[in-house]
């Protein structure tokens, strides 16, 4: 009886480059999808909404990326 050692490897350790790959891709157009709905978001708001969250345009990409600090 044969046992096969990555038959006990963790499953990232099973999967093949290309999956794993082709995870990470789907991971970034996801983060870049997001991104860019949040972005859009922000774009529509007026001087006086953003003066009421206390933001402005130079804060919009951390507030995209999820990196934005008051």
């Amino acid at each position: 009886m044969h046992i096969d050692v990555l038959d006990f490897a963790p499953a990232s350790a099973r999967r093949g480059v290309f999956a794993r790959l082709r995870g990470a891709v789907a991971r970034r157009i996801a983060e870049s999808r997001e991104y860019s709905r949040i972005f859009n978001e922000l774009m529509k708001l007026d001087r006086r909404e953003m003066d009421e969250l206390g933001i402005g345009p130079a804060d919009f990409d951390a507030i995209a990326r999820g990196t934005y600090r008051r």
